[in-house]
């Protein structure tokens, strides 16, 4: 598998794992991304991928769908490329099977009114990474 991949087991999308890391209270918060992350479960089964990530935009800060379509896709790009520097910490961290998965949602919280490029989006989205890699 690629490193800069981001394949379909990856996403997070049960309902029960994203209720537990949204009550971990872990939080990083940028100009435009909030990000909430924890270890999700009591071991990562077979068919999950260790690191799981979520993307959300919220309706009323951005009300057109294409809009927020359009955003998401912006940090899908920035994770799917950042997410190097997460993969390497987790893989060094022997207790990563006794703790669960490791999950990361990527919230917008920026203006809904004009959105930042890529490059921004993508800088903040790294820095917000390595700061939880350093934590």
């Amino acid at each position: 598998m690629h490193v800069n991949s981001l394949r379909k087991h990856e996403i997070l999308r049960k309902k029960q794992q994203i209720a537990e890391l949204f009550r971990s209270r872990k939080k990083l918060k940028g100009e435009y991304v909030r990000v909430v992350y924890s270890y999700v479960g009591n071991g990562s089964s077979s068919g999950e991928a260790p690191l799981g990530v979520l993307f959300a935009v919220s309706r009323k800060i951005v009300p057109d769908a294409a809009r927020r379509n359009r955003i998401k896709r912006l940090m899908r790009e920035a994770y799917r490329q950042e997410k190097g520097v997460l993969q390497t910490s987790i893989r060094t961290d022997g207790e990563e099977r006794c703790r669960g998965r490791f999950c990361v949602a990527v919230i917008y919280t920026g203006p809904g009114e004009r959105f930042p490029d890529f490059a921004v989006l993508q800088g903040e989205i790294r820095r917000l990474l390595r700061t939880i890699r350093s934590s």
